[in-house]
Order: C-alpha cells, then sequence, then structure tokens
C-alpha cells in the first residue's frame, strides 16, 4: 500500500511513484503519438510555400493534386495520432484516479477515531472524489498538452528559424518580457488554487449536513438559516474563483499581446525582402503561418502552468491525507492456541483512557470469567462505552492493559481480534443496500441460509415478510426506510451471523419497543449461552440475570456483584434501580 512507503520525496516525485510509473509504456505510446500530432502543422505550414510559389504563383495546375496528397496526408495523420493518444492518455488518467481513490479511502478508514471525529465525512469526500480527481484531470490535461503542443511548437520554431532567422528574432523578440508577470500568475494561481479548493471542502461539508439534518432543519423551521448559511459560502467560493480565472486568463492575455506585436514587425520587414525580391511569396506565407499556428500552442501552453498549480494544490492535499498515520497499529501473529475455542475470558488491569485531557476511564479493573455475561451501568458519560471502543481496539489505553486469554491485545493481529467479536451498538450503521446485504455485512462470506437463519433470530422476517421484496428489499440511505426498531434487529441480526465467543451489546434494545424488546431478549439469552457477553445497559431490568454487574461513575468502578448482591448493599446501584422503578410507576419494596 502507499501508506507503507510514504518518504521525504517531493510532492510531484512521490506521485510519479506510486500512481503514474507503472504507466511508463503506456504513456510513451501516447508520448510518440503527440509528436506525430504536433510535428504535422509544421509540416502543414511548410507546405503552405508549395501551395503557393509551386501553384498559386507559377499557375501550375499540374502540381495541386500533388500539395493536396500532402494536406490530406497530414491531416489523416493528424487525426489518427490525436485520437490514440487521447485514448490512451484517458484510459491511464481513469485508472490513475481508480487506484488513488481506492488507497484514500482504505486509509482514511484505517485511521483512527480521533481523526474522523476532526475532520467531518464532508470533508473526507470532497478529499477522495473531488482532489484526487482534479489531480489526476489537470495531470492528464497537462500531459496531452505538453506533448502535442510542445511538438507543435518545437515543429512550428524549426520552420520559422528555417525559412528566416532573422524574421523568427524580431518575431520572438518581446518573449523575454513575458517571464516575470508569467512567474507571478502562477505563484497567485497556485495560491487561489488552494483557497479555492478549501472553500469548496467548506461547500461540501454544509451540504452534507444539511441533507442528513433535513427533518432537524425541517422541524425547527431553518430552512431559511441554512439557507443563507450556504450562500455564504458560495458567496466567498465565487469570489475566490473568479481571482483564480483572473489569474490564469491572464497569461494567455500577455502572449497574445506579445503574439500583436511580433505580426506586425514580421509583417513590416517581410514585406520589404518581398518588394526586394529576397523573399518569395511561398516562404512569406509560410512564414507567416506558421507564427500563427505557433501562438495558439503556446497559449494552451501558458494555461498549462495554471493547470499544474491547481493539480499541485490538490496534490499537497491529497498527500497530506496519505501522511497522516494511525496511532493504532498491528502486529503480524498467527491465532494464540487459548482462542481456538470459544471460552474467552477478559481482564482489564488498571487501564485508564482519557478523551482531550478528560478523563473517560480511570485506573480500571476487573475480570469478566469465560461463559459468563457482565454488564455495565451508570449515568451517561461515566465510561460504559469507552470500555467496549477499548476491547475492540478503535481506542488504545494511555496507561494499564486489557488481556483476552492471558494475551496482551495488542499483541493480537487486530483483523484477528475483531473476527472473535461481535458488537451491537445502539446506533449501529445501516448501510443503502438490502436488508439481506445489510445482515451480510457481519460475515462477508456468509451462506444466503446462515442469513435468514440470523434473520430469523432477531425477528427481522416478521417485518421483513410484509415487504413486497422481503429480505431483498433495499432499505434507504442510513436505512431511512425502516423504523429505529428495525434498524435495530438487523444489526442484533449481523450478530447472531457472526456468532462470535465474545459479545459486546452497547444498549442493544434502546430502539425497541416493549413487545419486540421482550422477543430480543429470548434471542440474545440464547446467543449469550454460547459465548462470553458484555453489555451496556440504561435499563437495568435487562441486565437482571447478568453474572457480574459493574457499576461505573466518573470513570471508575464503584460497585460490582450480582443483582441481588448490589441491591442488598442500597448504594449507587440500588437508588438507580429504584429511580427506574420509580419512573416506570411501580412501587420498589
Amino acid at each position: 500500500m502507499v501508506t507503507e512507503k510514504l518518504n521525504n520525496k517531493s510532492n510531484v516525485g512521490w506521485f510519479w511513484k506510486f500512481f503514474v510509473k507503472e504507466h511508463f509504456i503506456f504513456l510513451f505510446c501516447a508520448l510518440i503519438f503527440m509528436s506525430l500530432e504536433g510535428s504535422m502543422l509544421g509540416l502543414l505550414s511548410y507546405s503552405i510555400k508549395f501551395l503557393f510559389d509551386d501553384v498559386l504563383v507559377s499557375q501550375e495546375t499540374k502540381n495541386i493534386f500533388l500539395v493536396g496528397a500532402i494536406v490530406f496526408s497530414i491531416f489523416s495523420v493528424r487525426a489518427i495520432a490525436g485520437f490514440a493518444h487521447r485514448l490512451i492518455t484517458i484510459n491511464v488518467a481513469q485508472k490513475i484516479i481508480k487506484k488513488l481513490q481506492d488507497e484514500m479511502v482504505i486509509h482514511l478508514v484505517n485511521l483512527d477515531l480521533s481523526f474522523h471525529k476532526i475532520n467531518p465525512p464532508g470533508k473526507l469526500m470532497d478529499r477522495v472524489r473531488a482532489d484526487s480527481k482534479a489531480l489526476s484531470d489537470s495531470v492528464g490535461e497537462a500531459f496531452m498538452t505538453v506533448g502535442r503542443d510542445g511538438f507543435s511548437l518545437i515543429s512550428l520554431i524549426l520552420v520559422v528559424f528555417f525559412i528566416d532567422w532573422k524574421w523568427s528574432i524580431i518575431a520572438f523578440l518581446g518573449t523575454p518580457i513575458l517571464v516575470l508577470p508569467i512567474v507571478f500568475l502562477q505563484k497567485w494561481v497556485r495560491v487561489k488554487a488552494g483557497e479555492n479548493r478549501d472553500f469548496e471542502t467548506k461547500a461540501n461539508v454544509r451540504l452534507d449536513e444539511i441533507f442528513h439534518g433535513v427533518s432537524d432543519i425541517k422541524l425547527n423551521q431553518a430552512e431559511n438559516t441554512e439557507r443563507e448559511r450556504f450562500f455564504s459560502i458560495l458567496n466567498l467560493t465565487h469570489k475566490i474563483r473568479f481571482k483564480l480565472e483572473s489569474g490564469m486568463a491572464g497569461i494567455p492575455a500577455l502572449i497574445d499581446i506579445i503574439a500583436a506585436i511580433g505580426f506586425l514587425a514580421v509583417m513590416v520587414f517581410g514585406a520589404i525582402d518581398i518588394v526586394s525580391g529576397t523573399k518569395t511569396i511561398g516562404e512569406f506565407m509560410s512564414f507567416f503561418t506558421a507564427m500563427a499556428l505557433i501562438f495558439e500552442p503556446l497559449r494552451r501552453l501558458s494555461n498549462v502552468s495554471g493547470n499544474l498549480q491547481v493539480a499541485m494544490a490538490s496534490l499537497e492535499r491529497v498527500k497530506n491525507i496519505f501522511e497522516t498515520k494511525p496511532s493504532i497499529t498491528s502486529v503480524r501473529s498467527s491465532i494464540p492456541k487459548q482462542f481456538i475455542n470459544r471460552d474467552i475470558g477478559l481482564e482489564f488491569k488498571r487501564v485508564c483512557f482519557s478523551y482531550d485531557k478528560i478523563k473517560a476511564v480511570q485506573n480500571i479493573t476487573f475480570t469478566v470469567a469465560p461463559g459468563t455475561t457482565a454488564a455495565f451501568v451508570g449515568i451517561s458519560g461515566s465510561g460504559k462505552t469507552t470500555l467496549f471502543n477499548l476491547i475492540t481496539r478503535i481506542i488504545d489505553p494511555d496507561e494499564g492493559s486489557i488481556f483476552i486469554n492471558g494475551t496482551d491485545i495488542k499483541k493480537i493481529d487486530l483483523f484477528q481480534l475483531r473476527s472473535f467479536i461481535s458488537v451491537v451498538r445502539q446506533d449501529g450503521m445501516i448501510f443503502d443496500e438490502t436488508i439481506l446485504e445489510n445482515i451480510r455485512f457481519g460475515k462477508q462470506d456468509a451462506s444466503e441460509a446462515a442469513i435468514k437463519h440470523a434473520a430469523k433470530m432477531a425477528y427481522v422476517d416478521e417485518f421483513a415478510d410484509n415487504m413486497k421484496k422481503g429480505l431483498n428489499t433495499k432499505v434507504g440511505p442510513r436505512g431511512s426506510a425502516l423504523s429505529g426498531g428495525q434498524r435495530q434487529r438487523i444489526a442484533i441480526a449481523r450478530a447472531f451471523l457472526r456468532d462470535s465467543p465474545l459479545l459486546l451489546l452497547d444498549e442493544p434494545t434502546s430502539a425497541l419497543d416493549n413487545q419486540s424488546e421482550k422477543l430480543i431478549q429470548k434471542s440474545l439469552a440464547v446467543l449469550s449461552e454460547k459465548c462470553t457477553t458484555l453489555v451496556v445497559a440504561h435499563r437495568l431490568s435487562t441486565i437482571e440475570a447478568s453474572d457480574n454487574i459493574f457499576v461505573l461513575d466518573n470513570g471508575n468502578i464503584v460497585e460490582s456483584g450480582s443483582h441481588e448482591s448490589l441491591l442488598r448493599k442500597g448504594q449507587f446501584y440500588s437508588r438507580l434501580f429504584k429511580s427506574e422503578l420509580k419512573e416506570n410507576g411501580i412501587k420498589s419494596d
């Protein structure tokens, strides 16, 4: 992978090595075709000499067909070569985009949660799609322009110097004047290109938030507010984009001014030489045609610098993504022998973890025996979900260690570790796929029969059977076509399908009604019989049968024991339990 090979080379060198170099042979073939297409312009301009001197001036009609055949051949070769190099270049550019976006996505997925918390999805989507495409498109366009127009420019310059070197010097006399303004404009374009991409990213982020929060926008009557916020971003984007385009348009405008001066000088000196008889009309027309053709590729080549500056801005942003390294790394190791069976035991030893200096768990130590069920309760923010993230290594502890069957989880291959764990969260992600594919997400190689069994165990079939396409029904973006309870059942079905020896349940029935909760509790009880289970729950009534209950407060375990023993103590857990009974209108004994 690209992320494993980053070094301190320049951005261009890095891009060439990891994304372009493998296509060198195809690009070289494209360059050959570009040289053919470009050199035909020089040949065309020189053939004008024969048209005027050998046909029009001499009035030798027998040469018409020869000159016509030459011109026809020139345009035919140019057409075939142009078609060939465009196909090759476009194909290579698309392959580069595909690899670049693929590498970026897998790299971003592997980065830590801390990275994703400060980088909204809209911003990352813009990096993957817009920046990579802008980079590849700009480089591809620059390659075609430099290759084709570069050879055109060389061939045309050779023609004009071959006809008359004095005329050529006069025509190009003003060229050095362009150097400083073009250098200034290139720097301007690069700066504005970076600013433009930043504002386009902000616009994408805002759109992502608007469309994902459209229900809340409607309910809070915030349509106009959101429109004004987005419109203010568009206004700033427009201003920056206008400055960027102005800078890019300024370079060819300068060239046109110099071209006008050059043409005027050549016409004056050329007319003098023709009148004096030192040059023929054919030579002048050939020279004049070549000069007229020179400035068009020169204009396009001048635009290349602007496009490359845009590409460099995108390249820098793309490379910065790849240079961001995950702090949670995996070791390559075989499956420990003690993991072969389903008896999974868990131990925390003096574990501490903080979010931005805010302590989430403090000096946590506990043991969960294989095949038992442990529950974690406490008020919101007490650290319950953090414990699950630590077990799955979504985050790593600042201090202390976590052991599974006596092995530190940091010494277990990350992929292997997570293969032993099933997680049901209260906000499990549902994708814009069918119900069946959403369940298969828990185990990609599962058979359809196994998926249907998991759906039955999680009571997904109860609502799926009432749909026209059953399990093959599309659920919409983020499961928008389903209720909260239905989405939760699909998440639970994934756990049944994975059938892992360690089961983590983070508020698994939070989105279910009482009837559905009772059904799911029965299924979870069956699932828990075959594995070690850890449960986070606000409804204390759902964890009464747990073998051990750990009570958390401010990141500390303040109590532990069975449901009955904790009630007898009459402390924190007892107060929580009585408070819940009161909320449900039940009198406690």
